[in-house]
Order: C-alpha cells, then sequence, then structure tokens
C-alpha cells in the first residue's frame, strides 16, 4: 500500500514555536493570532494526510481485485485520474462527513475504469458531492429504488391506496419527519436533474414507492458508489451505461 510520510506532533510543535517567535509583533493578539492559526492548519493537514491515507488505500485495495491493475506511477500519469484526486481532494478538504468523504473516494475509483463519465461529466459530479449535504445523498440513494431500499433492511413497506412519496420516503429514513425538510431536499435534487418529480402531489398506492431519479442521477450513484463492491470495471459488459 502507499505511504505518505507524516510529521510527528512533537516536529509540528516546535515549527509552530519557531513560526511564533519570528512572527511575532508588538501588538495585542498577534500570539493568539499565530496560536489560532496553527490549530486549524494543524487539523486541516491531519483531515488532509488521513484522506490521502485512505485514498491510497482503497486504490491499492481495487488494485489488487483487478486482473491487470495499473501501477501508482502510471496512475499518476493518467490526466483523467489526477483531475479526479484534485477534485475529489478539494471537496474532501471541506467536510468531515463519511457519507461525503466515501462518495468522493469511490468517484475517484470509477474514474478511470471502463466506461466511465467523460471528464466533464467526472468534474460536475465531484462538485454535486461536494454542494450536496449528507441528507441529499441519502434521499436520492433511497428514490433510485424504494423497493430495493426496504427488502435490503427485511422492512414490509406500508401499503396504500393512494398517496403522495413522502409517505413512502418517512417511515424509510425517519431523518425526514420533518415535511418541510424533506420537500426542501427533494426540491434541490430535482433542481439540479436528479429527481424528475418532488413530494408534492398525490399518486396511486404503487406509485409511492416508483424510483424517481432521472439517468443522470442513475449515472451519478454508479459513480459514487464503491466499484470494490460492484466490479472492477475489466469487462467491457458490465461497464457504465
Amino acid at each position: 500500500m502507499l505511504e505518505r510520510p507524516q510529521k510527528s506532533t512533537s516536529r509540528e510543535l516546535v515549527e509552530t514555536g519557531a513560526e511564533a517567535g519570528i512572527n511575532m509583533l508588538p501588538v495585542v493578539g498577534s500570539t493568539m493570532a499565530v496560536a489560532f492559526a496553527y490549530a486549524v492548519n494543524y487539523s486541516f493537514n491531519k483531515r488532509l494526510n488521513h484522506w490521502f491515507d485512505e485514498l491510497a488505500a482503497a486504490v491499492d485495495d481495487l488494485q489488487q481485485q483487478m486482473d491487470e491493475p495499473l501501477a501508482f506511477e502510471d496512475l499518476a500519469q493518467n490526466e483523467t485520474f489526477v483531475d479526479a484526486v484534485i477534485n475529489a481532494t478539494r471537496a474532501a478538504q471541506a467536510t468531515h462527513a463519511r457519507e461525503k468523504l466515501e462518495a468522493l473516494r469511490n468517484g475517484v475509483l470509477n474514474s478511470t475504469l471502463v466506461g466511465a463519465p467523460d471528464d466533464d461529466e467526472q468534474a460536475r459530479f465531484f462538485r454535486l458531492v461536494e454542494q450536496f449535504t449528507p441528507a441529499q445523498l441519502l434521499m436520492l440513494t433511497y428514490f433510485d429504488d424504494p423497493h430495493g431500499w426496504f427488502a435490503a433492511r427485511g422492512i414490509q413497506p406500508e401499503q396504500y391506496m393512494a398517496g403522495s412519496r413522502i409517505n413512502g420516503l418517512q417511515p424509510a429514513l425517519p431523518e425526514f419527519r420533518n415535511s418541510d425538510w424533506a420537500h426542501l431536499v427533494a426540491k434541490d435534487l430535482a433542481d439540479n436533474s436528479l429527481l424528475i418529480a418532488g413530494l408534492s402531489g398525490m399518486v396511486s398506492g404503487s406509485a409511492v414507492y416508483d424510483r424517481l431519479t432521472t439517468p443522470l442521477a442513475q449515472r451519478f450513484l454508479r459513480f459514487i458508489a464503491d466499484p470494490r463492491e460492484l466490479n472492477t470495471g475489466q469487462d467491457e459488459e458490465d461497464g457504465w451505461t
């Protein structure tokens, strides 16, 4: 596995002490400002190092599943892969949410597999992960296959003669008990061309659990899914559609 050298905490502290001494100005608060900047910078660097460590381990793990893996050096020369790492890292710096970090990591893993989206669409997908909250990603996943969501959890969905799609959503995802919040999240997804409809209005009982995702959303969800749990993308017939 690719390892990233890391500075020890003691070395970081020594370097920061030197910085504080060099940059101290004869104004109130200068030392405090340096200490504050260090505290944030230290946490930022720790987060970034953790991201690269996990990403390197995931790439290595995927490589081991492939019949003809590329060396890290070869991947580093692949412009699409480098773009994916840069785009994902930019977004990863701004979040601690595990769901988003996993989506970004999976996007990098998928970036060069057979049938992956073109560079423009990949860039858009990384921006969507950066823009969305974990709740939005969760709702989108549910509406891609409501029946499958319940089946995977061994839950028998409520049957309706008629109802709204929020009737099916709320038992599946208690996070959306607040209907106003659920409608707002769904509207954001629809405004980004990922849902074909919002949650308002009455539909037939069977339509309560219909798939609502657009083809764009389905490609997006495939892009942020872990390829190690699907396939390695080595077979053209198993590529993206």
